[in-house]
């Protein structure tokens, strides 16, 4: 299955028709395939910080060759995927459609990610976020940093 196939499959189960008007359509579709790779979709692209968290430059090549062939044919998922991305689905809940509370979480994780491996403690990873996310309050990084604590029990 081409990246794009499987890609736009992923979107569609999601319920997320791909847009990329906006800087906030742009930035939720980036959160959200993060996320899909997070709950084990292999779609083989590489994140790296940006001002807005994770990103992918190759992603949103593929993204505007898809927006660009308009009607790009999605192909089936393995029943594993489906399962995945169901579970993540069902994780977010309302969240799937907020752009902000998907890059305070994706941005959490990542920095868990790294910073952890980096032997990090939890202080200094949300000291991070609050230098680097100014323009969230505190309470948005709490919320936030708890769903990541739920998203790293889900995935264990």
């Amino acid at each position: 299955m081409t990246s794009k196939a499987k890609l736009l499959g992923c979107l569609k189960m999601l319920g997320i028709d791909p847009k990329l008007e906006t800087f906030t359509e742009r930035k939720l579709l980036q959160k959200l395939v993060y996320l899909l790779q997070v709950f084990g979709v292999k779609l083989g692209f590489d994140y790296d910080w940006y001002l807005h968290g994770p990103y992918s430059p190759s992603l949103t090549r593929t993204l505007y060759e898809i927006i660009e062939l308009k009607q790009f044919p999605h192909e089936g998922l393995s029943s594993i995927e489906i399962a995945r991305i169901s579970k993540l689905k069902s994780f977010l809940g309302d969240d799937i459609l907020s752009s902000d509370k998907l890059e305070l979480l994706v941005s959490i994780h990542y920095i868990r990610e790294r910073g952890g491996a980096a032997g990090a403690s939890e202080e200094e990873v949300r000291k991070v976020i609050q230098k680097v996310k100014p323009y969230f309050s505190y309470k948005e990084i709490q919320d936030r940093w708890q769903k990541s604590i739920e998203l790293e029990k889900m995935l264990s």
